[in-house]
């Protein structure tokens, strides 16, 4: 049974644990010892665990309302309250910065969202009777056709996902057709340029209003990949990333807190050195400090992502062993449907014990969100059906208010600094940091002859204050499948130049061979070359999928 809490109780909790939380995070502090996040052994000055650098969980309970945005969660309500909160203050609060771990850990105690696909591909399809032809990615549909009629409600919406308990939301406000949600000033393929409403529409503008007055969060979706622009399809010119990020400025800028930016067609279409991830992270949270951000990069570890992505239609899925902060994607429909976007032969409904034993009673004790995917149709509405199945697992489902709280998590590089080239004394350096990752595709990096072998990053210029290093081991060309420990390194050291020439060791140490994110500290110095050196590893050669590196702030 849940109990009910007055929305008084929970604006005071919140407040309290703001309070706590502001005193605390500048009084955190390691020992000045060498560390690697992973728990190796090192020789860098400062210690790299998460609870040097923020205040850690300790007894904290599952059931906390602390802000994922500023006041967000607070008018979320509790994990077991049935309390509906007033929106006005998510819509309005100031932008303020907290720690990652924190956010981390406010966002797994949401534990079940909708994911909201809804487009021009809701009306243009490939079935007799379809108002326009399209199929998934297709550039310039016919986006005059996108009308949803005057039922159109995403009110409805937010009203099913309450009956089923879900907390969030995550809305397409742009797939990979290009075809925009809102009146964006980037380009004409958006709603300022069709008939409905007279070219005043704005979904997102709907959705977050929506979904903020039935005490949910308003998360948003933004592909890089864009098809009609033609954004990933090759090299990316200066002007396509402008177009980017004028439309991330424009979804973080005018919609009021944001708790989550679900990227797509990122990694696994053009890699995060296309389209810089450091540039693309820095903008993300100059506009919003405590928006996560996460991409679908289809690894198990949160390489370059604030929250680790599943997505089960392509064969992921959060593993028993899972530790990380994470959400899994997932279609409510098992036939039907334009790929993740509604159509009339929309059918076969997950059925209410596959979403609350195979999914919810899974994934809650692995620190993983589900997000259920329930497109509207062409009304705008949500099926009948869909309507009816939420309804049930609402019934049949509540959060567990025992679960333990996330564990501890490993330190994230939180201002990287992307790499304009690479060199290694063998093997491939570009692909260690080409960010390119997809199900069945990872590039690698991997050494040829007797160890030490290194590969040494350039940054482009030197940067003030690098002090941190992360590597992905070997990953599986298996869906699912997860890192390897083969070819994982055991012994490394660190070096640092500003001119190219004259190294100095910044750190060296240990990792284990677990198949798992690895990192290190060090510093922070003024650097532009990193050079990490292989001393050993598993097997003959060392293997890497990806390697970061930032500032240690």
């Amino acid at each position: 049974m849940r109990a009910a809490r007055s929305s008084g109780w929970v604006y005071l909790m919140v407040a309290v644990a703001i309070a706590v939380d502001s005193g605390c995070a500048n009084s955190a502090s390691g020992p000045s010892v060498a560390q690697t996040a992973a728990g190796g052994e090192g020789t860098s000055p400062r210690e790299s665990s998460a609870a040097g650098s923020s205040v850690t969980s300790g007894n904290r309970s599952s059931t906390s309302n602390e802000g994922l945005a500023p006041g967000a969660l607070a008018n979320a309500g509790s994990v077991g309250s049935s309390e509906k909160p007033d929106a006005a203050s998510a819509a309005t609060s100031p932008t303020s910065a907290r720690a990652l771990p924190q956010l981390q850990r406010d966002f797994v105690d949401l534990r079940f969202g909708m994911f909201i696909h809804f487009g021009i591909l809701t009306f243009c399809g490939s079935l007799p009777g379809d108002p326009c032809p399209g199929t998934w990615s297709q550039a310039n549909l016919a986006i005059t056709n996108f009308k949803p009629s005057s039922l159109y409600s995403p009110s409805q919406w937010a009203e099913a996902a309450v009956s089923a308990h879900m907390r969030f939301g995550v809305l397409t406000t742009r797939h990979h057709d290009g075809f925009a949600l809102w009146p964006s000033a980037a380009g004409t393929f958006n709603v300022k340029s069709i008939p409905w409403k007279d070219g005043s529409g704005d979904v997102v503008r709907d959705y977050v209003d929506a979904f903020r007055s039935a005490g949910l969060l308003p998360g948003l979706y933004y592909s890089i990949w864009d098809n009609t622009q033609g954004i990933g399809n090759g090299p990316v010119t200066s002007e396509q990333l402008a177009y980017v990020k004028t439309q991330i400025t424009e979804l973080l800028s005018n919609y009021g807190p944001i708790p989550i930016l679900v990227i797509d067609g990122w990694s696994w279409k053009m890699g995060h050195r296309a389209v810089p991830f450091e540039e693309i992270r820095e903008l993300v949270k100059s506009l919003q400090p405590d928006c996560l951000l996460t991409d679908h990069t289809h690894l198990y570890d949160p390489w370059e992502v604030d929250i680790v992505n599943f997505e089960e239609p392509a064969g992921g899925f959060a593993p028993a062993s899972n530790s990380y902060a994470a959400e899994q994607g997932m279609k409510i429909n098992g036939s039907g449907g334009n790929d993740w976007f509604w159509a009339p032969n929309l059918g076969n409904l997950l059925s209410v014990a596959s979403i609350v034993n195979d999914h919810l009673g899974l994934l809650e004790p692995r620190w993983t969100n589900f997000l259920l995917n329930t497109p509207p149709n062409r009304d705008g509405l949500l099926d009948p059906a869909i309507v009816t199945r939420l309804a049930e697992v609402g019934g049949a489902w509540s959060p567990n208010p025992e679960r333990p709280a996330l564990p501890s998590q490993p330190r994230l590089i939180e201002h990287p600094y992307t790499p304009v080239s690479a060199t290694a004394t063998s093997g491939v350096a570009d692909n260690a940091i080409d960010g390119l990752n997809d199900r069945t595709l990872h590039t690698f990096w991997e050494t040829a002859g007797a160890f030490p072998q290194s590969i040494t990053l350039d940054l482009g210029q030197v940067r003030p204050d690098v002090g941190m290093l992360a590597y992905v081991p070997r990953y599986a060309l298996t869906p699912g499948a997860g890192g390897l420990t083969d070819g994982a390194i055991t012994s490394y050291g660190i070096s640092v130049s500003e001119d190219g020439s004259s190294f100095t060791q910044a750190a060296a140490g240990t990792w284990a061979a677990d198949g798992r994110l690895q990192s290190a500290t060090f510093g922070p110095l003024p650097t532009r070359y990193v050079r990490l050196e292989v001393r050993a590893a598993m097997g003959a050669a060392a293997v890497i999928t990806e390697l970061s590196v930032g500032a240690n702030r």
